[in-house]
């Protein structure tokens, strides 16, 4: 059936019927779930045969709405869709959506978002009347303040257009897994992950922390282990924390474990428990932070530091699920997601012999790299304003600002310590600040002591990218972040220089969308 108009402002609706197939009913197919039990061996026809049919009759099952004011882009999208075997119903605005809502539930909400849209007015009102339906926002322009902003009220994913079939396809899926998923949990008994935006504590607008916002809302519906990587101080325990709040084991406990805090021999009994009189000093059985951790989250900060013994013992957690305390020959069934962090990229470990390459693979089944301060400077006034709210309440008078010298002698430094080093440092100006105004003489003395070549100095190069940058900046910085002087001085077009700010991630400081 094509796209046509219709009542309540519904002008399409797509049905496809599937076939049926025996094997559908069989022990391990079940359709909605996503995966296979079945163990049998099978080339690759049969896979793809099984496969198919697994799309066929779980897709069948599953309503899209779009809500898309141009109609032939909603033909498009509905003809993508069609491919797997959707229902696909289209309506022109958001208020047309109401009626059609109430009569009928849909698995998927796919949006358009004008490139004149300010607010993201259309995405609350689909979520008001749908709270636990994943929302799919898709934007003209690829606005990354826009995708950032639906991610954090409440969207289950973006796409930029123009997007491919295999990208609408691919988002499609997972986001009808994940209704599916709630389903199930609903029908068992079991209570619903919550829907609380799992970016709350999370700053940042930068494509590289868009990435991570992403990367986070599809892994944490899974079971997958996740590896996190990036230096100290750029959040990895936040982001662990964002995962296990948004996923099934919200409602579990999350614990968090220090690789490198500990002895070896401490660590081990921290992990795994021990029973009485297993050492010196064990007057008692106790409980691992592993099996603290039960039906819930376990972090594992700094796993680059377990020793080779600890890495064996862990590796046979991820293995068996299964938990044996020290001094004790019996083990314990465990269920447990592990989400582990390593400030070092854990692939040179491995082949440097440090670190063991089945414990690597099991712990790498999906893995975020978490950038660092200097190569999202764009974030960094977001990221002192939140610092400058937080402290700056608690002193009397209150201290409200930041200077615009202050601010660029901050962007000027390198944080090898991340945003963790910022917050410190803004705290310390929060502190010895007698105004209300944070000024360059109150920031610590590296920071405001910081040359513009200090950036690629502490890499132990300077390239042109950098040599241009920090150019750009000095300039700037030295003509009152006047973009037009700057950019005469500089001998450049205006939007050449307003490319280079937005190519170096200093848009969003000097003014620039």
């Amino acid at each position: 059936m094509g796209l046509s108009g219709g009542r309540e402002g519904v002008f399409g609706v797509r049905t496809s019927v599937a076939a049926h197939h025996k094997d559908t009913q069989r022990p391990g197919f079940h359709p909605g779930v996503g995966r296979l039990s079945a163990s049998v061996g099978y080339d690759s026809h049969v896979h793809w045969t099984i496969t198919s049919l697994w799309m066929i009759t779980t897709m069948t099952q599953a309503r899209i709405l779009i809500v898309d004011s141009n109609v032939g882009a909603a033909t498009d999208l509905r003809d993508m869709l069609s491919v797997d075997g959707y229902e696909v119903s289209a309506v022109r605005d958001p208020k047309d959506a109401g009626g059609y809502l109430e009569r009928i539930p849909v698995d998927l909400i796919l949006t358009d978002l004008p490139p004149e849209t300010e607010e993201l007015t259309c995405l609350r009102q689909l979520r008001g009347l749908c709270p636990t339906t994943p929302i799919v926002l898709m934007t003209a322009h690829g606005s990354l303040r826009t995708a950032v902003e639906g991610l954090k009220a409440g969207a289950f994913d973006y796409m930029s257009k123009p997007f491919t079939a295999e990208e609408v396809r691919s988002v499609a899926r997972r986001a009808v897994e994940h209704t599916h998923m709630r389903a199930e949990q609903a029908a068992s008994g079991e209570a619903a992950p919550d829907d609380t935006s799992p970016f709350a504590s999370l700053v940042g607008s930068s494509p590289t922390m868009v990435q991570v916002y992403k990367a986070i809302a599809r892994v944490a519906q899974t079971d997958s282990s996740v590896l996190l990587q990036g230096e100290s101080g750029t959040g990895k325990e936040l982001i662990a924390r964002a995962i296990h709040a948004s996923g099934p084991r919200s409602s579990g406990p999350f614990v968090t474990v220090d690789g490198g805090a500990l002895a070896d021999s401490l660590l081990e009994s921290e992990l795994f428990g021990h029973e009485r009189g297993s050492f010196t000093g064990a007057i008692s059985s106790r409980k691992g932070l592993l099996e603290q951790a039960h039906s819930g989250t376990c972090f594992l900060d700094e796993v680059a530091d377990l020793s080779p013994a600890l890495q064996g013992k862990l590796l046979r957690v991820l293995q068996e699920k299964e938990i044996r305390r020290v001094g004790s020959t019996a083990t314990t069934a465990l269920d447990v997601r592990i989400i582990a962090a390593s400030k070092l990229p854990l692939e040179p470990l491995v082949r440097a012999g440090t670190f063991r390459e089945d414990l690597y693979y099991r712990m790498n089944v999906v893995t975020i790299d978490i950038p660092p301060l200097r190569e999202r400077l764009d974030d960094l006034p977001l990221l002192a304003k939140r610092f400058l709210r937080l402290y700056g309440s608690m002193k009397m008078p209150p201290v409200t600002e930041l200077s615009a010298e202050a601010l660029a002698l901050l962007r000027r430094y390198w944080w090898p310590g991340n945003v963790r080093e910022l917050e410190h440092a803004i705290e310390r100006a929060v502190t010895l600040s007698p105004y209300s105004v944070i000024c360059p003489e109150d920031l610590p003395p590296a920071v405001k002591d910081a040359q513009p070549e200090g950036l690629a100095r502490a890499q132990g190069w300077v390239t042109l990218e950098d040599l241009e940058r920090n150019h750009i900046l000095q300039v700037l910085d030295s003509h009152a972040r006047d973009l037009g002087r700057s950019a005469t001085i500089l001998g450049i077009h205006r939007k050449t220089l307003l490319r280079k700010l937005r190519h170096y991630g200093l848009a969003a400081g000097y003014g620039v969308a």
